[in-house]
């Protein structure tokens, strides 16, 4: 007869640790993120110039699947001497989150981390906070 209630106190506490757990799954948060500002500064951002070209951050997309990958593209113009160029780089990687906290795993820069809550993506990269929103 105790069998039983062992079995379902288990079960009970299983549903109770899983109830309490911290959203994870990548479902709540896919779509695309479009970033609004760098450094709580809005777009174009001018990235500090060292030596004679200026680099300015037009704007830059997230797109996070429900497989928990990521595509990102943005624009830069480059300013050397009068003469304009522009440039699209790419990125891809996979992401995590645990709650609000959100990891990134970039295929070409590495790890970076960051918060996503209410529709917005908050990332710390190369000592820029930037705001992305859904």
């Amino acid at each position: 007869m105790r069998r039983p209630l062992v079995w379902r106190s288990a079960l009970v506490a299983a549903a109770v640790t899983l109830g309490c757990t911290e959203p994870t799954s990548p479902l709540d948060v896919f779509g695309t993120y479009t970033l609004v500002s760098v450094d709580a500064k809005p777009l174009p951002f001018a990235l500090p110039q060292t030596g004679p070209t200026r680099v300015e951050l037009l704007d830059d997309v997230v797109f996070l699947s429900t497989s928990a990958t990521y595509s990102e593209v943005g624009h830069k113009r480059y300013t050397t001497g009068g003469i304009v160029s522009l440039a699209a780089p790419v990125d891809a990687g996979t992401f995590s989150r645990r709650g609000t906290a959100i990891t990134m795993e970039s295929l070409l820069f590495g790890q970076w981390a960051g918060t996503i809550e209410d529709g917005t993506l908050t990332l710390v990269q190369s000592g820029y906070t930037l705001v992305y929103k859904h």
